[in-house]
């Protein structure tokens, strides 16, 4: 169960459902998602949910015993573009369009999702829909996704470092300054970060530290240069109309971001090991790299939604 559904439009003061590619005005009931917990069958939301043809909770709940997509407020299987919506494509959708990552291995999927951004999802991405549109169309749509979720992450980043009062990252940020200023701030930061990397790599490279260490702190140098180039690439195609330059570009994101998700794959299983633990406690420089293991779940999870999308352009 899930509040945003993608056949909900909103137009000034006007609500509309699209369902079944026609166009119908709604009036919506604003329930918290919660209110349905207890109910884990299409059938029991059925007899709960009492039925008016001019309401809308903006609900879905995901059937993937026939994999069809249901509309909590009428009972009816949400079908758009001549097609019926996938259960699996829409938690897909979900899973995609969280910024947070969960507990354990995989995304947290949020009971609150943004109907128009499932909408767009579904029509970029989906095997269902993805193939109705040109291929400029997709890649023009790719590019506003990693222009704007580049962003996103660069903020979750920044306050993950404020937490973790990150002595690599001591920059000053000013956020109250437009996109393009702040993305160019986190990448002066970068070249700090890498900086502080290469300092504590010749530091204990002279101390003739073991070389298990000095490998993963050399991974933490070629991190931050990945990542610097990662948002330089998404600075420039900001500015890219050439749709043969935007694809070689977009092609780039995706061996940085293959590489960046690597590395921090590499830089996570290393600083979870016994070894790494036990030297942790005797030497307090290493302070920042037992902090990066809640950062390198969210690298994790944001790196595994820019490749899932740019693999659509191979």
């Amino acid at each position: 169960m899930f509040k945003g559904c993608p056949c909900f439009k909103q137009f000034d003061n006007e609500t509309l459902c699209v369902n079944n590619d026609s166009i119908k005005e709604i009036e919506t009931i604003n329930v918290d998602p919660s209110f349905f917990s207890s109910y884990h069958t299409k059938e029991d939301i059925d007899k709960a949910v009492g039925r008016d043809s001019g309401s809308c909770y903006c609900s879905v709940y995901l059937s993937f015993k026939d994999n069809g997509v249901y509309c909590v407020s009428q009972g009816k299987k949400l079908h758009i573009h001549g097609k019926d919506i996938p259960a699996d494509e829409m938690q897909d959708a979900f899973r995609f369009l969280s910024t947070k990552a969960g507990p354990g291995n995989g995304p947290e999927i949020p009971a609150v999702i943004c109907s128009e951004c499932v909408y767009k999802f579904l029509l970029t991405l989906s095997d269902t829909y993805s193939s109705d549109m040109s291929k400029q169309e997709q890649t023009d749509e790719i590019k506003r996704y990693i222009d704007k979720s580049s962003l996103m992450m660069v903020k979750q980043l920044v306050d993950l470092d404020k937490k973790q009062a990150s002595p690599s990252a001591e920059k000053a940020f000013d956020e109250n300054c437009d996109n393009f200023v702040f993305l160019r701030q986190y990448l002066a930061q970068l070249l700090d970060k890498q900086d502080f990397w290469e300092g504590l790599y010749k530091t204990i490279e002279a101390e003739e530290g073991e070389d298990w260490l000095l490998n993963l702190i050399q991974m933490r140098v070629k991190l931050a240069r990945c990542e610097y180039n990662f948002y330089s690439q998404t600075l420039h195609i900001r500015h890219i109309d050439s749709f043969e330059l935007l694809q070689r570009s977009l092609h780039f994101i995706l061996r940085i971001s293959e590489e960046i998700r690597w590395l921090n794959e590499q830089i996570h299983a290393e600083i979870t090991s016994n070894r790494f633990l036990e030297k942790a406690k005797e030497d307090a420089r290493l302070e920042e790299l037992t902090a990066y293991a809640e950062k390198s779940r969210h690298i994790e999870h944001n790196f595994g939604n820019i490749l899932q999308i740019l693999n659509k352009i191979r």
